[in-house]
């Protein structure tokens, strides 16, 4: 083999490791959205969230809070027509969502 072909060689092999290794960052190495949703939503102010969380309805058990649990239980499967939560379980969901005043 001519010196010239294996430089030929070598340029392909190695434009082809290259593009590999690109492709393996492209796919792997950036961050899924969703990771970067949740951080984007862990930094907006909570009193600014407060201002545009939905009202919770009056009913006798929104007006009984106890605990997150308690709204997980439905707005994730959405039981009897509730609203799925489109955001990660928070530790205090009144602390965002009021009780809609009549």
């Amino acid at each position: 083999m001519a010196s010239s072909d294996r430089k030929t060689a070598w340029i392909v092999y190695g434009t082809i490791v290259v593009a590999g290794l690109l492709i393996v960052f492209l796919n792997f190495g950036t961050e899924p959205l969703s990771s970067s949703q949740s951080r984007t939503e862990e930094n907006i102010d909570r009193e600014a969230l407060a201002k545009v969380a939905p009202t919770m309805s009056d009913k006798a058990y929104h007006l009984r809070y106890e605990s997150e649990d308690q709204c997980i239980t439905c707005h994730t499967q959405g039981v009897m027509g509730a609203a799925i939560m489109p955001h990660d379980p928070r530790e205090n969901c009144a602390e965002c969502h009021k009780v809609k005043e009549s």
